[in-house]
């Protein structure tokens, strides 16, 4: 597969699950809740989105920057074009009606959105995510173009579902911020559908950090990551692909009764290796020039 192609595909992938996630952490800490410290808050959820760190002393204009601000790459909107973009650069390996998916999310994106209508906008823009990943998985041949897509889905979520595990956002010893965090990390109804009536932070904490079925686990997306870098990652990241093998493995060595413990450790090492593939595909293999004709 040509390397921009790859390249235009994974940034797919990986916006459209940034726009999940971002809504998803901005429904949480900032719609549902006004912070005794909004600055403080607002500085820690834009580490973890990964935009440049300010603090805001009003939440209105976190949710402003981080969901509306096409000039944040860490927005939402930005996202979105990203996604958008990545398609369209990629139209001769993905589908029409992901074509057309995105190019509808992308003109009906708002450019304000008032208060009373934060929640409105932020479900909307989780649906319109889910419904790329599920045109994708309905139609899309399991091959490379799939395989890229998967990756930069993968990779996108690892790093920032680990920055939110190790990030001040979550007090480890509090039942209330582990329910928030599951909130977050869309996966507070699978935590209760097993075999957790209420949420213990021991228990919260192997779930997240461990469980390797539920989908937004670090322990689901971090083998998915590795996985599909064991298919597509040419030897010029391999040293980057070690590191990040590395981290999962000291993931995995974690015993459930250990996992608050780990979790600064575990989530930080994953955070700077996920970046460092993340980082070495865009500079040695993504921006490849194409080749001659």
């Amino acid at each position: 597969m040509l390397s921009h192609l790859a390249g235009s595909v994974f940034r797919l992938g990986a916006a459209i699950e940034h726009t999940d996630a971002v809504a998803r952490l901005l429904d949480v800490y900032v719609v549902r809740r006004q912070s005794a410290d909004a600055a403080a808050g607002s500085a820690t959820l834009r580490s973890v989105v990964g935009a440049a760190v300010r603090r805001d002393p009003d939440p209105t204009v976190t949710l402003d920057a981080l969901a509306l601000d096409r000039h944040e790459p860490a927005s939402i909107a930005s996202a979105v074009a990203v996604a958008r973009d990545g398609a369209r650069r990629a139209r001769e390996v993905v589908s029409t009606e992901l074509w057309d998916c995105l190019d509808v999310t992308r003109s009906r994106m708002p450019r304000k959105v008032g208060g009373d209508r934060a929640r409105d906008f932020l479900t909307w823009a989780k649906e319109r995510s889910a419904l790329a990943v599920g045109v994708v998985d309905g139609d899309a041949s399991r091959d490379e173009v799939w395989a890229f897509f998967t990756l930069g889905r993968s990779l996108g979520r690892c790093r920032t579902t680990a920055a939110l595990l190790g990030s001040d956002l979550l007090d480890p010893d509090s039942a209330d911020s582990w329910s928030d965090v599951l909130r977050a990390c869309g996966v507070r109804e699978a935590f209760h559908r097993g075999a957790h009536r209420d949420v213990e932070p021991t228990e919260a904490a192997a779930f997240l950090l461990l469980d390797t079925h539920s989908p937004r686990a670090l322990g689901f997306l971090a083998h998915r990551a590795a996985d599909g870098l064991a298919g597509v990652a040419p030897a010029c990241v391999a040293d980057e692909v070690a590191g990040f093998r590395r981290a999962v493995a000291a993931l995995d060595a974690v015993a459930p009764h250990e996992a608050l413990a780990a979790l600064s450790g575990v989530t930080a090492h994953l955070v700077d290796t996920a970046s460092a593939v993340v980082a070495a595909l865009e500079e040695r293999v993504f921006s490849a020039p194409a080749p001659v004709t």
